[in-house]
């Protein structure tokens, strides 16, 4: 069976997600990585946005659920999820996976990410 995969890698977002005030105040970078899996259907030879999913709507989708302050980034890629899957109901399936550059966690020097399959 074919199908397409639609991808978003890299989206950047300032937001204030977290459990911690300091999150909530100043905030953090995040880095968001979406993929969605369609069906593949003949009628795309017709070269018509309609036929697919726009990835210009699925990033309007994560840019405001982004700026939606949560305390977990599990939460904010639930309601990301949830939104894309209500809208498009063709998709088959997808991840996503969102990126906390800098997590206040002592002597981290790395970075804290949750992923969604769906």
């Amino acid at each position: 069976m074919k199908e397409f995969e639609i991808k978003l890698s890299d989206l950047r977002f300032h937001a204030c997600h977290g459990v911690m005030p300091q999150e909530t105040k100043v905030g953090n970078e995040f880095i968001v990585n979406l993929a969605i899996r369609i069906p593949y259907s003949e009628v795309i030879l017709e070269d018509n946005l309609d036929d697919t999913i726009s990835y210009a709507d699925v990033y309007e989708i994560i840019k405001t659920e982004m700026g939606n302050t949560k305390k977990l980034i599990e939460t904010v890629a639930a309601k990301i999820a949830e939104r894309i899957c209500s809208r498009w109901p063709q998709i088959l399936s997808g991840h996503i996976t969102i990126c906390k550059s800098t997590p206040p966690i002592p002597t981290v020097n790395g970075s804290a990410e949750v992923t969604l399959f769906f």
